[in-house]
């Protein structure tokens, strides 16, 4: 995920570089430069830099326009209160309610059985998820980390049934002794 940045990044820093040394004054009797040969006249040398340097200004103000008209996949799991065990979400279900959106978070709100079911895709992306135990009286947050950890096991995958390929999130809710025995159960 990180190497096409890593390729940018030294794209830049190369055209930077050659940037800066074209401009550098040569020694009387320097080698010619395999970048700009002797012959090569000095104003043709500042257009190239110009354009070089027209060429970084414009990735730069792309990279930050996109990034700006991204839109998170930030979600917030609604569970009910008093839950213990695996929770499923699969996604592209035909026939199944689509999710919902409030301000700007998906809304996952999983029944007591623990599996949801929506039409709607899977969101990839970075972000971060937001886990809550919901009852009749509200909602209160659940910790997905840290001490008093209850969020454990988060996985993305892909599972073949009679209705086709699916694809499904599952994470644990629990403490992290009800984790351990679950998963090894599982395995």
């Amino acid at each position: 995920m990180i190497l096409p940045y890593l390729a940018i990044a030294l794209l830049v820093l190369v055209t930077v570089y050659s940037f800066l040394v074209s401009f550098r004054q040569k020694p009387e009797v320097a080698a010619p430069s395999w970048l700009f040969p002797d012959r090569t006249a000095r104003p043709l040398r500042i257009t190239m830099s110009l354009a070089t340097v027209a060429l970084v200004i414009g990735l730069v103000a792309w990279f930050t326009v996109s990034s700006r008209n991204t839109s998170s996949r930030s979600l917030r799991f609604l569970i009910p209160e008093g839950y213990s065990g695996w929770v499923r979400v699969e996604f592209e279900v035909s026939g199944a309610p689509p999710l919902v959106s409030e301000a700007d978070q998906t809304v996952l709100k999983i029944p007591d059985t623990g599996v949801l079911r929506t039409s709607s895709p899977e969101q990839y992306g970075w972000a971060r998820d937001y886990y809550y135990s919901y009852s009749s009286t509200g909602s209160r947050p659940l910790p997905d980390f840290g001490a008093g950890r209850l969020i454990w096991g988060k996985i993305n995958g892909e599972a073949s049934g009679p209705s086709g390929k699916r694809q499904y999130e599952e994470f644990f809710v629990g403490t992290s002794q009800q984790y351990q025995d679950q998963r090894t159960s599982r395995e």
